[in-house]
């Protein structure tokens, strides 16, 4: 199969696993918000921050090493396999044994119980990388789909809302995520079974640890500055403010939902980019005319899918969480409006990141995620004691300057300038003013009937849709005129295509 037809495929797939993986994520969460407390979720949202930070110093950036790597030999993958394995052991101890101090450190003593079940993953994780990676290098990404839907499907749907009708609170959250990452390792190594012999050379993990060092300092200072946010809200509201200690894990999950809602769009935007961008920039990663364009056309598809989008869950905020998450949640609107604006950014940032990690050049990106970090905090210790509008402002505000530092490094790895990047993506702003318009007129409409949030919601949002694809479809170049824009030449090609070409002449 040729490179492009395995592109092709590949994001077929992996389109295909995303796209299920957010129905399911979506249901589940609708779910779970009617069935557990806010404070369960600003519980977890903790947890989730503290391990999922330390997770990516567990495996020092093995399994990105080996994806990267052009040759990788049987010394590789033992190196890979044994080092992860006993990195994700040894930081499952260790937070079996930090957790009462960090339940202290929260004043919430909960959090102790809650981290010795969750710090497993670590072990479990440990033990996935190897196939996991693999598969990834592969791009066998019908394998991967399986994986996921087996994992996602019994540990969310079958272990969580099982365990959360029960009446388990938090700790139907809790097994819910033991259960999914058990059983996503399990699949991993039947679906990708991996030869692991008993030779070890020091010499072969130093290799891999080399890149993976880099690689692991990147995505830790990534990973804190987008989720420091949910962990340290607690702590502020704790310190800063007179509130009891209820309302303060009321506001804190409230919060912590209004992010996670931000976060799915981004979470997208990454599973597709990531997996297939990053495999396919890590293959043509000293070719760099290749790159640009290959940037160029990423670009201005995220940006013409997602920042018209966000203009619609910006408007339809409202019907969204009442559909979504329920009444209880109506006090997050706000937060969610403002955050959405910084989804525009955090996706078209991961390109970016994508590129960094192909072209081995993570430890010059290194200092942009610290000063990320950086922001972010003091935007977080300044803010929250003002309310939670203000730090959705600042995150904002953050991510804006992220992703203008990130412009400014793509253009001194390959030459894209920062001007053709944003070439890429002014076309998209036009589509997003158009959205803003049809959705502002559909919800003025929509306001004179009475119709529950769903129905408002699916209405208002298939009309902006189904008018700018009638729009784009009918004259492409609404979305741009440039050699990025695949639209334009989309009706030759539709025309060439076998079944269409036999439906029109049969018309």
């Amino acid at each position: 199969m040729s490179s492009k037809n395995q592109l092709i495929k590949s994001l077929g797939w992996n389109t295909l696993t995303v796209v299920l993986q957010v129905v399911i994520q979506f249901i589940y969460t609708g779910f779970m918000a009617r069935l557990i407390m806010p404070e369960s979720f600003a519980l977890m949202g903790i947890v989730l921050s503290i391990m999922g930070f330390a997770e990516i110093f567990s495996q020092v950036g093995i399994g990105p090493a080996l994806i990267q790597r052009k040759e990788i030999h049987q010394l590789h993958i033992n190196a890979a396999f044994y080092t992860s394995l006993a990195l994700g052991v040894c930081f499952s101890l260790l937070f079996v044994i930090a957790a009462p101090w960090i339940a202290a450190a929260y004043r919430i003593p909960d959090l102790e119980s809650i981290i010795q079940v969750v710090c497993s993953s670590f072990t479990i994780s440990g033990l996935s990388v190897v196939p996991r990676s693999m598969m990834m290098k592969k791009m066998r990404f019908r394998s991967f789909f399986i994986a996921s839907m087996i994992s996602i499907v019994g540990g969310n749907l079958i272990v969580g809302l099982l365990l959360a009708q029960l009446g388990y609170q938090v700790w139907a959250y809790v097994w819910a995520l033991f259960a999914q990452n058990a059983l996503m390792a399990l699949a991993f190594w039947l679906l990708q079974p991996t030869r692991i012999t008993a030779s070890f050379q020091w010499s072969a993990t130093r290799t891999l640890m080399r890149y993976g060092a880099g690689s692991t300092l990147f995505n830790a200072l990534n990973y804190a500055a987008t989720k420091v946010d949910v962990a340290l809200i607690p702590i502020s509201l704790n310190r800063f403010t007179s509130l009891p200690a209820d309302s303060q894990l009321r506001v804190a999950g409230l919060y912590e939902r209004s992010a996670y809602v931000m976060s799915m769009p981004i979470t997208i935007m990454a599973k597709l980019s990531d997996n297939v961008l990053f495999s396919s920039m890590s293959k043509m990663q000293d070719q760099h005319q290749k790159l640009i364009r290959l940037i160029s056309l990423a670009t201005h598809a995220i940006a013409s899918v997602i920042i018209p989008a966000c203009i619609v869950v910006i408007v339809f905020s409202k019907e969204l969480i009442l559909f979504w998450l329920g009444d209880q949640y109506i006090e997050a609107i706000p937060v969610v409006r403002i955050l959405f604006l910084a989804v525009i950014f955090r996706s078209l940032t991961r390109l970016g990141d994508a590129l960094l990690r192909a072209c081995d050049a993570v430890f010059r990106g290194t200092w942009i995620k610290a000063v990320y970090l950086l922001l972010m905090i003091i935007g977080v210790l300044l803010c929250a004691p003002y309310g939670m509008q203000w730090v959705a402002w600042s995150i904002t505000f953050t991510t804006f300057i992220h992703y203008i530092m990130n412009l400014r490094l793509c253009r001194a790895l390959i030459g894209i300038t920062v001007k053709q990047q944003i070439v890429a993506v002014m076309s998209a702003v036009l589509l997003g003013a158009v959205a803003a318009c049809l959705a502002l007129f559909a919800k003025w409409v929509l306001s004179y009937f009475s119709l529950p949030p769903a129905i408002s919601l699916c209405l208002g949002a298939g009309f902006c849709a189904a008018s700018i694809a009638i729009a784009v479809f009918k004259r492409p170049s609404l979305a741009g005129r440039g050699d990025h824009n695949l639209l334009i030449h989309l009706p030759e090609r539709l025309k060439k295509n076998r079944w269409i070409k036999q439906t029109i002449d049969r018309i």
